[in-house]
């Protein structure tokens, strides 16, 4: 049986451990998805904080770093509508809802190295499915028995045929800034409900480096507006007297097309042997550990 996964993010490399596919097809230059990384002071960084709610996965080789959740709110009562007025909650990622802690993923890097290695992945992704067939944006012809989709369900329904209307998602501005360690803060994470600012998430870690810490700011915004851009996210972290720019000693910008995930998916059965799994996958808001936790039986 010829087994393909569609997606070299984390939940195609940790779905392949256990169905041995025989290939992975990934659309970007860099496996990991949206918890990609870089090199970054001698460090390699997820642009997207790996966080946890439940540290108990040991058995997948994942080390991680204890933080108690201290949050700053700033006009929480509009939190949500600022964000997305039309999904039922937000993903929990965002909201810290109930955590009393969070946990990062100190070794994410290695460990993606780790579920990649022996893995056939090829950088290209289907423009066509048939029943038998994969074609790729380069031509390619892929046989397959069995297809495990990790990529946009919105985007793989499409090829099929179906319309998916109801589907819709938010996109997601991350800032990933390292600065001085001038000004001790009482809050390790951020919320702001305030309109004023472009800015809705920030996550700091003020331990993954000696003499330095790391912001995430997360920015949200439909796909088509993309109003929010990194000078303006600069300059509201400057006014609330957040981030000093003279204190910046790097930073990453990442867009996240899919980021919050809202709609139902369709009830029309795919025709050919195609299992949607993880967040983009199924469409759901999963963090991590539902990430995790998923991959065992789908």
């Amino acid at each position: 049986m010829t087994i393909i996964i569609i997606g070299a993010g984390l939940t195609g490399l940790l779905l392949n451990r256990r169905v041995n596919a025989d290939l992975i097809l990934e659309e970007q230059p860099t496996i990991g998805g949206v918890y990609a990384f870089d090199k970054i002071l001698d460090k390699e960084i997820p642009y997207v904080p790996p966080i946890l709610d439940n540290p108990l996965y040991e058995k997948f080789e994942i080390r991680y770093k204890e933080y108690d959740t201290i949050i700053y709110y700033k006009k929480y009562e509009h939190y949500k509508d600022k964000i997305c007025k039309n999904c039922d909650e937000l993903p929990k990622w965002i909201t810290f809802d109930n955590m009393k802690k969070f946990y990062i993923i100190e070794n994410l890097p290695s460990f993606l190295y780790s579920l990649a290695k022996n893995s056939r992945i090829l950088k290209e992704y289907p423009i066509r499915i048939d029943d038998k067939r994969i074609i790729t944006n380069k031509g390619n012809i892929i046989k397959y028995d069995k297809i495990y989709n990790t990529g946009s369900y919105k985007r793989i329904s499409k090829l099929l045929g179906f319309k998916n209307s109801s589907l819709n998602f938010l996109s997601s501005l991350v800032m990933l800034i390292i600065t001085r360690k001038n000004n001790v803060k009482p809050w390790n994470v951020y919320i702001s409900g305030d309109s004023a600012d472009s800015f809705s998430t920030i996550i700091r870690l003020d331990d993954i480096f000696d003499e330095f810490e790391i912001y995430y700011i997360y920015s949200f915004m439909s796909f088509n507006e993309r109003k929010i851009d990194s000078d303006r996210i600069l300059l509201d972290l400057k006014r609330r007297q957040i981030i000093n720019p003279n204190d910046i000693i790097a930073f990453r910008v990442k867009l996240i097309s899919e980021a919050i995930l809202f709609g139902s998916t369709s009830n029309e059965k795919i025709p050919y042997p195609i299992i949607n799994c993880g967040r983009l996958g199924e469409w759901k808001n999963y963090n991590i550990t539902e990430i995790i936790s998923r991959i065992q039986s789908c």
